[in-house]
């Protein structure tokens, strides 16, 4: 189904001084308070906050998700915790890979009611179709935090929706942490999962996509698509960019795991310490979470385990490379 450009116009009514334009560079719509002829994401930008954050302060993993959290209570959010990294009340997937896994399909098909609503949540989420890109990129990692805020309206019971949810994220990046707000760009896109549909628009600064804001509206398969009964705020803060944004460091890597890098010996490059500790991370949350290796998953263990291997065996004396 093609989404009207109405869809995203709701999100950014006049009153919130934003306009639209069409970046330059991809031909992708954008909107923005600034005066810019490309979206704010690579490679359309390059990166040019590394040695140079917009942000008015460092963070590291936790002190970066009590803040985003603690500003969503203020906002009348309540914290919920995570959920586990396999999700047992699904048998369409295998590993959680976005917050919005939490409430598919009992919440959003409003069988049952969410926990708390709105909601904020750190969930931690594993993407192996990354498994490549680890120590490759920079930016890439199987495991991370999605950050995310969430409402659910109900006929008759509405919470919030599409401009609340830009103005929320605007007010975070602008007023929270400092960023120029000319420089951030909300582009256009489609996200569909699990069953269900809407448009979205993804949060971009100094080249680094930090954010996607979904608004979920419809629901179907294979192309067939109705109106939900709920429409429902899905977003998106990827908690490790924000850490690596806020320090501006050369990769990822060095924001996330600062301590752990230099504890490994130095015959490591910083590729396969990336591969390493992200791995080693992955494993921990699977295996916190009840997890062992099966036949069903034997694949995607492997993989992980031969790139951890691999880094090892080139790095360790009396072995063979």
């Amino acid at each position: 189904m093609t989404l009207e450009p109405r869809e995203y116009e709701e999100a950014f009514p006049p009153r919130l001084g934003f306009h639209r334009t069409v970046c330059v560079s991809c031909g992708e719509a954008f909107w923005t308070r600034g005066d810019r002829d490309t979206c704010a994401e690579s490679p359309c930008t390059p990166y040019s906050f590394q040695g140079n954050s917009p942000f008015r302060r460092t963070f590291t993993l936790d002190e970066f998700r009590e803040f985003y959290l603690d500003f969503f209570e203020a906002r009348g959010h309540r914290r919920i915790r995570r959920y586990p990294v396999v999700p047992r009340w699904r048998n369409d997937v295998m590993f959680v890979q976005a917050s919005i896994y939490d409430f598919q399909p009992w919440v959003t098909s409003g069988a049952i009611d969410p926990p708390a609503n709105p909601l904020a949540l750190s969930q931690p989420c594993l993407r192996f179709n990354d498994l490549d890109n680890v120590g490759v990129t920079g930016r890439h990692l199987t495991f991370f935090e999605m950050l995310a805020h969430h409402a659910f309206n109900r006929p008759g019971h509405p919470v919030y929706f599409k401009d609340r949810t830009v103005e929320l994220c605007h007010e975070l990046l602008v007023d929270a942490l400092g960023a120029p707000e000319g420089e951030i760009t909300y582009k256009e896109e489609a996200w569909e999962g699990g069953g269900n549909r809407g448009p979205s628009v993804s949060v971009g600064l100094r080249g680094l996509e930090l954010a996607t804001l979904v608004f979920m509206e419809y629901e179907g398969r294979e192309g067939v698509w109705r109106p939900m009964p709920m429409t429902v705020v899905d977003t998106g803060y990827g908690l490790e960019r924000f850490v690596w944004m806020s320090q501006g460091t050369q990769t990822i890597y060095e924001a996330i795991f600062p301590r752990l890098l230099e504890e490994l010996p130095e015959a490591f490059s910083l590729a396969e310490k990336a591969v390493l500790l992200d791995h080693a991370k992955n494993f921990l949350f699977l295996f916190t979470d009840g997890v062992v290796p099966s036949n069903v998953r034997e694949a995607t263990w492997r993989g992980c385990c031969s790139a951890g291997c691999s880094a090892c065996s080139r790095n360790t004396p009396g072995r063979p490379g």
